[in-house]
């Protein structure tokens, strides 16, 4: 939640030390909800200061469309650990423009994936896509949801990784 919250505020403009001075209370924020399970009224009332840097606004029941919950619960599962005992074909893909995962995320599941089946897990960056596959000319546009016209890059990935799958077997 960290890098999304670092990249989201260069993506609003905030220059390198105003990203950095922001953290430090991103930090704070994100620990006390997910860690010591404060609710974001209860932090934002011992800290005031920080309301400014909750992504929502006044909205404190959700988080990128999403409600608090399914961070609450992903936060207590093991990822690293699910995705090591993976043991079938997996094709892990990042786009080029997503702003909220990182390649390294990606290239992280592939190489556990791999450390427990060698040879099963494969990386691809698909180039002008952002987090759900749609197609983007830049991470800016990405960031705003100015998505470009589609794409069939995606389709035909997919397609041509499921056929190999299946000469394989």
């Amino acid at each position: 939640m960290l890098e999304i919250e670092r990249r989201r505020f260069g993506l609003i403009g905030k220059s390198p030390a105003e990203v950095n001075d922001r953290m430090k209370g991103t930090a704070t924020l994100y620990h006390d909800w997910l860690i010591q399970d404060k609710t974001v009224d209860q932090i934002l009332h011992e800290h005031p200061q920080l309301a400014e840097l909750w992504p929502e606004g006044k909205d404190h029941a959700h988080l990128y469309g999403r409600p608090l919950a399914f961070y609450q619960q992903l936060q207590k599962l093991n990822l690293a650990a699910a995705w090591s005992r993976v043991n079938v074909p997996t094709l892990v893909l990042h786009g080029q423009y997503d702003w909220i995962m990182s390649r390294e995320d990606h290239e992280l599941i592939a190489a556990y994936v791999n450390a427990n089946h060698p040879g099963a897990a494969g990386f691809v960056e698909v180039p002008e896509t952002g987090h759900t596959f749609q197609h983007y000319l830049s991470i800016q546009d990405a960031f705003s949801g100015k998505s470009a016209p589609f794409d069939s890059k995606v389709v035909r990935l997919l397609t041509d990784w499921f056929k190999q799958q299946q000469t394989k077997t």
